[in-house]
């Protein structure tokens, strides 16, 4: 019976013994299914161990990362050196197994010697000329092409990237950066890859958007100057469809005016968006012709304009159609299109990158509609003193000169004091 118990204590000891998990398999576990932070944090704190094998085994899965999915062969080699710098006995099979590492990964140098050194000149790429950007492209190219199994190839698509990023081809950009990002997943660890590959990105669809917008309005006019031909309006003109014309202008002026003074009026931003844009009191709003962004307003008057006169010189145009509702329909599909276009220019110019979009309806399907575009300007005392009578109510508390909020408060309008008695 003794002999039995013995047998099971044995047994569950070894049992527990095999099912606790090693910290370097549990991390490289997790680095295969990309939860390289979580794997990072298991082998740091397997560092400390005082068990000089499973911090050797910690050092060896910190190795093979940074080699197989970081791409830094330098840190690689200073993890395995380590392993030879622990406390294990010389012949130890992970001393060994170091040791073996470090003379492949040296014989990797070796092997790509003019490479590394050619690579090691390609760091600076957005402080050399367009010339040099391209030779450089054409560099790595070379590489890429004829070195295919080169074991800084992540890097060599990184420093491509940067370089077709330096000449504003920003699809090729994205392209390479994301290359280098498939060939080692981790590579961000080691170089901002995913930095330049988002800008590229960004720009890139930019780009497009702003072709196709500008293609759509050269498209637009085309047509609308080939139709304005075809029919022959001089022959058959007449004042009244002047009227037309100028009542359309007029029509936009009233709109575009009631709409500034509605939006002018009523600012009716929070405190929430003042601080996400990074704005400290005394803030104020400036919709008056002095303000720093009154030519964004006039540009969006100038662009509506626009887009108004061409829907009537096209109308013109299609005026002599048989059909009118299909002449109406017509109108209507050009109509869309320009303006779209005309507003898509119009943001691409005036407010993307250089506003931030704030909405008080957060959660809400009102998000977009009920949201607005914030412009941020700092050192706004001159367009106050120059014209104060345009940034009424000004948020006084944090304004520490007594000589300028004496001045402020005697120039800058500010509502009535109310007269109810206070709580």
């Amino acid at each position: 019976m003794k002999k039995i118990i013995i047998n099971i204590v044995v047994f569950v000891f070894t049992f527990c013994a095999n099912a606790q998990v090693n910290p370097s398999d549990e991390a490289e576990a997790l680095f295969a299914q990309g939860e390289y932070l979580k794997g990072r944090d298991i082998l740091t704190k397997a560092l400390n161990d005082p068990d000089p094998v499973q911090r050797a085994n910690a050092l060896q899965a910190y190795a093979r990362f940074y080699e197989n999915i970081a791409g830094n062969i330098d840190n690689a080699l200073t993890f395995y050196g380590d392993i030879l710098r622990t406390n294990l006995p010389v012949d130890h099979p992970m001393k060994l197994s170091a040791q073996k590492e470090i003379g492949r990964l040296k014989q990797l140098k070796i092997e790509y010697k003019a490479e590394d050194a050619l690579l090691r000149k390609l760091q600076l790429s957005e402080t050399v000329s367009p010339d040099e950007n391209r030779k450089q492209i054409t560099q790595l190219l070379a590489i890429i092409e004829q070195k295919p199994g080169y074991y800084r190839l992540s890097e060599v698509y990184y420093q491509l990237g940067r370089n077709y990023f330096a000449t504003e081809d920003y699809y090729n950009a994205y392209i390479s950066s994301k290359k280098a990002v498939e060939l080692k997943p981790g590579v961000n660890f080691y170089l901002p890859v995913n930095v330049w590959m988002d800008a590229a990105y960004g720009k890139w669809v930019r780009a497009n958007i702003h072709t196709a917008s500008w293609g759509t309005i050269g498209g637009l006019l085309v047509l609308t100057v080939i139709v304005f031909y075809a029919c022959r309006p001089w022959r058959w003109l007449k004042f009244r469809h002047l009227i037309i014309g100028f009542s359309m202008v007029l029509l936009w002026l009233i709109v575009f005016g009631v709409s500034y003074k509605w939006f002018a009026g009523k600012p009716g931003v929070s405190e929430t968006t003042m601080f996400e844009a990074g704005v400290v009191p005394p803030y104020f709003f400036s919709f008056g012709p002095e303000g720093p962004y009154w030519k964004v307003t006039q540009s969006l008057f100038v662009y509506g304009l626009v887009g108004v006169l061409g829907v009537f010189v096209f109308s013109i145009g299609i005026g002599r159609l048989k059909y009118r509702w299909a002449a109406l329909l017509i109108n209507l599909v050009f109509a869309a299109l320009l303006f779209t276009s005309l507003t898509t220019v119009f943001y691409m110019r005036n407010c993307d990158q250089k506003s931030m979009f704030g909405s008080e309806a957060a959660g809400s399907v009102w998000y977009y509609l009920k949201g607005d575009n914030y412009f941020v300007s700092f050192g706004m005392e001159p367009y106050v003193l120059t014209n104060p009578r345009a940034f009424p109510n000004l948020a006084l508390n944090n304004l520490s000169d007594p000589y300028m909020l004496e001045w402020v408060k005697k120039y800058c309008p500010f509502p009535p004091p109310s007269n109810k008695p206070e709580p």
